[in-house]
Formats: C-alpha cells, structure tokens, sequence
C-alpha cells in the first residue's frame, strides 16, 4: 500500500510540475514567427585536422545504424548505413536557443532534429530539419563520441567539437546541433 501511495504522490507531483517552464518561448509558434539566428562563430566550420577516427563498429546497433552520443552534452545522432543519411537530435527541453517557427505543415515538434543524406532521394533536400512525431533512434546505452573525435560511414562524416556535433557528406552540405546552436546547409 505504501508503494502505491508514493507511486501516487509521485505521479502527481510530475503531473503538477509538467505545466512549468522557466521560459515562456520554449514551444515553438506556427509560421509568421521569425527565424532565429545562430552566430555563426558558434557553428563548428570544420573537423579538427587531428580529430581521431573512430571505428563505426564501436557504434554499430546491429541494424545498419550506428548510434552515439554527443560528447557530454544532450545530442545524440544515428547513421544510417542502408539508406545513407544521418539523423541528429535533441530533447526540446535542451535546446537553449530560439525556437524555431514550425511549419504549417507540421503538427509535431520542429527544430530538434537535423537530417543529413549523402545524396538525397529526388525531390528531396540533402540537409533539411524534419517534423518530428518523436525520436529517430533511442540513446540510451549508446556509446559516446566525445570532442575531437569523429565517425565516417558511407559517404557521411560525423565529429563532435565539445557539446555539438556536426556531420558532413561528400558534396559539402552539412547539419550541426549542439545545446546552443543547429545549422542546416
């Protein structure tokens, strides 16, 4: 009895504090908002010429994608070997930076996630920031990159400088997502 009652008590306390927040921009509006920017000096422009390959195998969830943590920090990001693209993302509690307007054709969560093809399918962008129903890949139990180290799998090269991550592919289009920043070229 006592388990339940603490069970309750919990429940309730999350139900309580769920409505919180310390920030009243932390939900993205629908179109018509502007686009926030990110300093530029803050987006990571290239790899360390002495950042570590790492082996992907270390990576490898066992279905043509490998997964890792960011450095210490909230972003995870997964390649995937079969279709040739790479997804990152972060909880929306973790980003600290402006929300990002969603699109009226998203009802879902828009400006956490970035996605990076090798080569993108016909009509679609090489780099875009998909609405989002929830999260591509689980982290937990994923092994971390950490800084200055990077992962390259078919065609896609991932490395992380400190808390944020950046993944390239070959033609020089690009995604970067940390707490404070997200790129899309």
């Amino acid at each position: 009895m006592r388990k339940l009652l603490v069970a309750v008590a919990a429940l309730t306390l999350v139900s309580a504090l769920s409505g919180c927040s310390g920030d009243s921009n932390a939900s993205p509006t629908k179109s018509g908002a502007p686009m926030p920017t990110i300093d530029p000096a803050l987006i990571p422009d290239a790899a360390p010429a002495d950042a570590a390959l790492m082996d992907p195998a270390n990576f490898d969830t066992g279905y043509g994608e490998y997964t890792f943590r960011v450095g210490e920090g909230p972003v995870w990001c997964t390649i995937n070997y079969e279709s040739n693209f790479s997804v990152c993302e972060q909880m929306e509690a973790s980003a600290q930076y402006a929300p990002i307007p969603i699109p009226d054709t998203c009802d879902y969560s828009y400006g956490y996630q970035m996605r990076l093809w090798a080569q993108a399918p016909s009509g679609s962008p090489t780099a875009d920031m998909p609405c989002a129903g929830g999260s591509y890949a689980d982290p937990v139990g994923a092994k971390t990159l950490n800084d200055r180290e990077k992962i390259s799998v078919n065609g896609i090269t991932c490395w992380v400088d400190q808390l944020n991550v950046r993944c390239d592919n070959e033609a020089g289009n690009y995604i970067a997502l940390g707490p404070e920043i997200w790129a899309v070229h």
